[in-house]
């Protein structure tokens, strides 16, 4: 009988990035003939079943987030497979507490999962004593399902003071924020360039799409900062394939991270063959060849030279966007995934049955971008 397998993401958001990504790996799994448990690791371990399932000798954890799940599977009977995320290891390890946490998690790991060469790098000068055969680099894939959701209509009915005073016909053009608001996102960096952008070209929107994922920087700092302010919209989060669709219907996809882990908005957005300019950051220059599969900017002026090149060039327009869909064609598919995944659990389970971690006979998939 095949081993049960608790495949574990942090937060109850269905539409976040972690969640996918752990629905995406159980899904194929599942494909593989394993029994597949999915869960949030708090309410898997306050199950009053836990110490039974804690136990199970063919039963193996796959989580993501050394620290929001890492720190709950670390103390399991159960082996398991961590999946590093982008918080954890660009935010909440300058937490001594986190920290010490999330070493305990990545110590005791049959494997640990990088999605960059960018993040296996900073996971080996965080924890240098980690055996290198147990770092694993597995890009994600990427997969789009767009819904019916008209941005248009929706625009009409809950924003009927944006089209207001234009003609019949009026088109806007959107740049989409896709993203749990909090600050690592930094939702507001680009706020003050499109209300001047906007009050230039009316037609410019900064439409913002994400769940409140910290109350107090919403309520304190966000909401403030973007109340009354001329062109720009927020929607406070959507069902994946609705956002999918907001991505399909918007001009181009932005994002202003601080930092990254590896940014599946950016992936769908490549994917559905809409334009991305992100925030130059490491893990979003791993997956972005700038000016040749998308536009990196470090300042709002930057942001606002390539936006306005994109708008009034169209052959740059094209050549962007076809680049960016055969590259997640080439290296973010879901096959590639599955295998890389089924892979490393067979592996696992070998190294479970022989009581020992095996040398690195499954190797890396390593982008030609240096991922």
């Amino acid at each position: 009988m095949s081993p049960t397998l608790y495949l574990l993401s942090p937060g109850s958001q269905k539409g976040g990035g972690n969640y996918c990504t752990i629905s995406r790996i159980s899904e194929h799994l599942r494909n593989e003939g394993y029994r597949c448990h999915q869960d949030d690791p708090k309410e898997l371990f306050a199950r009053p079943d836990l110490s039974s399932i804690a136990k199970e000798e063919d039963g193996v954890m796959i989580g993501i987030h050394a620290l929001r799940t890492g720190a709950f599977m670390k103390d399991s009977y159960l082996p398991y497979i961590l999946i590093l995320g982008g918080t954890d290891i660009n935010v909440f390890c300058e937490d001594p507490v986190s920290m010490g946490l999330m070493t305990q998690a990545v110590y005791r790991a049959r494997f640990v999962v990088c999605f960059s060469k960018v993040d296996q790098k900073r996971a080996m000068w965080l924890w240098p004593a980690i055996q290198p055969h147990k770092m694993k680099v597995i890009p994600q894939a990427v997969k789009t399902d767009p819904s019916s959701f008209c941005l248009q209509t929706y625009l009409d009915n809950h924003h009927p003071g944006l089209m207001s005073g234009y003609s019949a016909g009026f088109k806007p053009i959107i740049f989409a924020f896709i993203g749990g608001i909090r600050p690592v996102k930094n939702p507001l960096f680009l706020v003050p360039a499109f209300q001047d952008w906007h009050a230039r070209n009316n037609r410019i929107i900064y439409l913002i799409v994400g769940p409140k994922l910290d109350a107090t920087f919403t309520a304190t700092v966000f909401e403030p900062a973007i109340k009354k302010r001329p062109g720009i919209v927020y929607i406070p989060g959507l069902p994946v394939e609705d956002a999918h669709a907001v991505i399909s219907q918007s001009f181009a996809l932005v994002n202003t991270s601080d930092s990254e882990g590896m940014c599946l908005a950016i992936l769908e957005a490549m994917h559905l063959g809409i334009p991305v300019l992100a925030r130059d950051c490491p893990a979003n220059k791993a997956i972005i060849s700038d000016s040749h599969t998308g536009h990196l900017f470090d300042s709002p002026e930057t942001f606002l030279e390539k936006a306005e090149e994109l708008l009034g060039n169209n052959k740059v327009l094209t050549d962007l966007t076809r680049n960016a869909r055969d590259y997640v064609h080439a290296y973010h598919n879901l096959q590639l995934e599955r295998q890389a995944y089924a892979s490393l659990l067979r592996q696992c389970l070998q190294d479970i049955e022989t009581g020992c971690h095996s040398a690195d006979s499954i190797g890396n998939i390593y982008l030609e971008t240096d991922l």
